[in-house]
């Protein structure tokens, strides 16, 4: 008698894991139908356009970011022109021959007795499907590249998915940027 009820708990208990976990399962596989291929596509592109000379050290690096709008709807998207914002909008990632981290860029402290106030430009542009915009992104208010040497650079951009979704991220291209004497 005690071998039959050992084997139905064990039974029991069998049937209540299984149950449990598909029922787990399920909502998760109803919502990854509903929301389309588990790897949705990106709304938006971004390619990175270097200088193709040598760049002088010390002297400002202003890199080319082309926004492609390859979702099925308008959007706003921000823009830097440059400005001192950037970091507000991209996320800059540099990286030496060695690949690590280029040094932050500090600027330079004020004249005694003065302040400077940097202002950013950033403001948001409509992307139509399919449209294009030229963004600036200025590499030296953001990493110290005084230094000669290659140094690889990429940028990513944040967008929001949907409630209940974690951000996107979205990477452009990596350029390669040589800095001479």
């Amino acid at each position: 008698m005690a071998r039959i009820r050992k084997w139905q708990e064990t039974l029991m208990i069998t049937f209540a894991a299984l149950f449990f976990s598909v029922a787990r399962a399920w909502p998760l596989g109803a919502r990854s139908a509903a929301a389309g291929a588990p790897h949705q596509k990106e709304p938006f592109t971004l390619t990175l356009e270097a200088p193709m000379q040598p760049m002088k050290a010390g002297k400002p690096l202003v890199l080319r970011v082309i926004v492609t709008n390859t979702s099925d709807h308008g959007f706003s998207v921000p823009v830097s022109q440059g400005g001192y914002d950037v970091e507000k909008i991209y996320r800059v990632h540099v990286l030496d021959e060695r690949g690590r981290p280029a040094p932050p860029w500090v600027p330079p402290p004020p004249p005694k007795g003065k302040t400077i106030l940097r202002v950013g430009t950033g403001h948001g542009m409509g992307l139509q499907p399919g449209q294009s915009l030229t963004d600036e992104v200025n590499i030296s208010h953001v990493y110290d590249l005084s230094w000669p040497g290659k140094y690889k650079i990429w940028i990513a951009e944040p967008y929001y998915r949907g409630p209940h979704m974690p951000r996107g991220l979205v990477r452009s291209n990596t350029v390669t940027v040589t800095v001479v004497k």
